[in-house]
């Protein structure tokens, strides 16, 4: 999908602008993209891990024809989100080790050092929609992730 600029939009009569087409279902090869972003979330404080993430190939599961309606996977990132909680620190533990293969045969590397390492590491991700609470869109957020398997 092409950029927009805002002012560029701020220039066109209202019947011109259109909802654009959500990202398409399915399943797709992701990479990591660069370190992760440390934060809390806005209302609970919840500390998280963010990882910066971008399609590299569509599987057989994704409409092609949504896929090139959509603009295809060229400058698509979406962000992926674990909590660092003791009840959800697990996800972030599996995604690490089973879906993003990073090496902890012993079991003794910290999750900190695996998260340093995950950089440019592949996995698949499963794209689901969701309709907005208006009822007038969907948003899309990867609902599943596994490992890419050679």
């Amino acid at each position: 999908m092409t950029e927009t600029k805002f002012s560029s939009i701020l220039d066109r009569k209202s019947g011109d602008v259109k909802r654009p087409p959500p990202f398409p279902t399915g399943t797709y090869i992701w990479i990591t993209r660069g370190l992760p972003e440390h934060g809390k979330s806005a209302q609970k404080q919840t500390p998280f891990v963010k990882f910066l993430v971008a399609p590299t190939a569509a599987l057989d599961d994704v409409d092609p024809d949504a896929l090139a309606a959509f603009g295809g996977i060229k400058g698509v990132t979406k962000e992926l989100t674990f909590y660092d909680t003791e009840n959800a620190g697990y996800r972030l533990n599996e995604f690490l080790i089973d879906d993003l293969k990073i090496d902890n045969e012993d079991g003794e590397k910290g999750i900190r050092a695996m998260v340093d390492e995950s950089p440019n590491h592949e996995f698949l991700g499963h794209v689901k929609h969701t309709p907005a609470k208006d009822g007038k869109g969907v948003f899309w957020e990867i609902d599943l992730t596994g490992p890419v398997e050679s």
